[in-house]
Parts: structure tokens; sequence; C-alpha cells
């Protein structure tokens, strides 16, 4: 076996323990099926899983790993049996990181539901992936601030926030290796994590990214490289069990109008974190595309000045022209970019002018559009 860990953990503080699945190994299904079709060998799971996610595990979704990525091929799943437990818990729950679609589930679900079957009453950090890809003690420290300041904004809202860590990251960054080019699964991690404390939870908001119409126009480009954006609006409802319902939010808008929806929040002008590259602190860099591409759909807004606690304004200011001309030339191909060029003609945002270039011998021809 070419992985380092021979066991899959979670682990929470001793005093959440009694949140954690002790009655069924559906959290030990997905990123172990997903290893086991990569390397076309059977999965044995010596325990009971829940019922529902057997069948679908057996019908549907090693189909959908398979059109993700032509790496992986079919596998007998054998499990010691399978469970039907509908005994839900209370909790209603959705993750916090405070970017954008973190903050606009929140923003529906907490603060303009009034349904209390469908009211956020918690929220969690998952310490699963991207912070453990660091290879020195720069990836723990990140985590420690970021959940440091993910727990203040729940402090300000009031919710209680749980976290938690589990070494998945480890199988991804294998796989990675093997290909030698990148994929990514790590979402299916975070489903794992959420099934293991699927004893309290009872229904849970995952934040998507992209909307319904950019999910049509743009899942092929995400095949065989990330898997959320590639099947996550219809895989996720096939991994949900009898006593957990999963539900994916914020398809219904794009993120630009999200921003705009959340962009008078106080919540949202005090903690939104949207860095690509994470400073040590885990504040926003300022500079990297996901900083800059929020900064100007902020501008287009007329709200960027609201968001001087997150964001160096002065800096975004002196450098916005060379990424708002990038933003151009990736539209129609980036579909954040594409967004947000579309979102400044509706607001009627002036965009550097379009020229199209080309060379005839030793002449250059330049044509605006």
């Amino acid at each position: 076996s070419p992985y380092p860990e021979r066991t899959i953990y979670f682990d929470v503080d001793e005093a959440n323990g009694h949140m954690l699945a002790d009655d069924s190994y559906d959290a030990f299904v997905l990123v172990p099926l997903f290893v086991a079709m990569f390397h076309k060998q059977d999965l044995r799971i010596r325990g009971k899983i829940s019922k529902r996610l057997f069948q679908n595990v057996k019908w549907y979704i090693q189909r959908i790993y398979c059109d993700y990525s032509p790496d992986l091929s079919p596998v007998n799943v054998i499990v010691d049996g399978t469970i039907v437990n509908d005994k839900r818990g209370k909790i209603v729950g959705t993750g916090i990181s405070c970017g954008i679609d973190s903050l606009s589930t929140i923003y529906d679900h907490f603060i303009r539901e009034d349904d209390p079957d469908y009211k956020v009453n918690a929220l969690f950090y998952f310490n699963h992936d991207m912070h453990n890809h660091r290879k020195d003690s720069s990836g723990q420290v990140l985590y420690k601030n970021l959940l440091a300041r993910n727990r203040s904004a729940a402090q300000d809202l009031n919710l209680p926030l749980y976290s938690l860590e589990s070494n998945l990251y480890v199988f991804n960054d294998v796989i990675i290796k093997l290909r030698k080019k990148f994929i990514s699964f790590s979402y299916v991690s975070m489903d794992s994590c959420i099934l293991a404390l699927g004893g309290v939870i009872s229904r849970y908001y995952i934040s998507n990214a992209w909307s319904y119409s950019q999910t049509k126009k743009f899942d092929d480009a995400a095949h065989d490289y990330d898997f959320a954006e590639f099947c996550d609006s219809y895989f996720v409802p096939l991994i949900q069990t009898e006593r957990t319902e999963l539900i994916i939010d914020g398809c219904q808008y794009r993120r630009v109008d999200k921003l705009k929806r959340i962009v008078d929040w106080d919540i949202a002008q005090k903690y939104l974190n949207v860095c690509w590259r994470y400073t040590p602190d885990g504040s926003n860099c300022g500079v990297c595309i996901k900083c800059l591409r929020v900064q100007l759909t902020l501008e287009i807004i007329g709200k960027l000045d609201k968001f001087a606690a997150v964001f160096d304004i002065d800096r975004y200011n002196r450098d916005s022209m060379g990424f708002k001309i990038r933003s151009l030339q990736n539209y129609g191909v980036e579909p954040l970019d594409t967004q947000n060029v579309d979102f400044a003609k509706e607001h009627n945002f002036p965009m550097p002018e379009c020229h199209k270039c080309f060379t005839l011998g030793k002449r250059v021809m330049i044509f605006g559009e």
C-alpha cells in the first residue's frame, strides 16, 4: 500500500465525543470506495452501513465516480450488513468558513428562516483537507487561526460551533502523486465528516459555489479535476441516510448575487474571508485571484469601502485594472470571471475596453470591440 496512514479517523473535542456516530460505518465508505476504484480492488467493510447508502453505492454512486475520472473502475462492495436507523438528531447545521457561499447559506437559513425544522442551530468547521497539505507546522497554525476567526463569527451570531479533524486528505494526496496530475475529492471527505456526526445531525446545508445554470454550462470543465463542481448537485442527495438529510444550497443564486444579498450584513463586513493563499493569521491577502474577484464584485455593487476591515482597498485600487483585463480575457471560459463581466454589464459598470490583437508578418493590428 502506498498510503502512509493505515487507519481513517474522525476526531472531536472530548466533550463532544457523544456526537460521533458509532452504530454504522457510513463515514468510512465514500473515500475508501474512491481509493478502491482507483486501485481496481474490491472494498470490504467489516461493519454495517446505512441501507439507503449501500443501495446507492451499489447502483448509482460508482457510476458517478467512473464518469468523473477515467482512472476509476467499478468494484464489489462487501459489508457485514445494513441498518435502518431513522432516529433523527436535533441539529440543523451548516459549515462556516466565512466565504461568500458559507455566509449566504447562514444568512438565508439562520437570519431569514423562521421554520425551526429548517433554521440552522449549529455551525461546523472541518479540518479534513487544505490545512494539512502544508508539510510543516504552519498548516495546524493556519487551521487554529481560521477556527478562531470562525468561532468569533459564530459567537457574534450566538450559535455553537463544533470542529472535527480527519486524516482523509492523505488519500487524496497519494492519488495525486500516483496519477502525477491533480484531482480533488476533498468534498467527498467533507461529506464523510458530516456522516461521522450523523447521529446528531438531522439536516445539513452544504454550500455550493455554482448556480444551476453554471453547473449545466461548465460542469464538463471540472471532469477529472474537481468533484464538487462536476456533480455535487446530483451526488449529494444519493449519500444522505435515513436519519440525515443533506441539502445542496446556493445553486439558486449566482455568486455575485449572493454577495449582493449579504453586502449590508455586519457579519459579512466584519468576517468575510475568501482568500486562496491564506496569510499566517488566516486573513485575506487581498491580491490572489479570489480576493481580487470579490473586490471587483464589491466595486461593481458600489460597496467596496464597507469591507475595509477585511481588504486593503488602496492596494486593490492600484492593482485592479490588470485584473479587470484578465476577467475580460477569461469571459466564457472561467465561470466566476464570466459572472463578474456579466454583472458589470447589468450595473452599467465601466470595464476596460476589450481589444483583439492579430499579427500579419511583422505587422500588428489591434481591433477594438
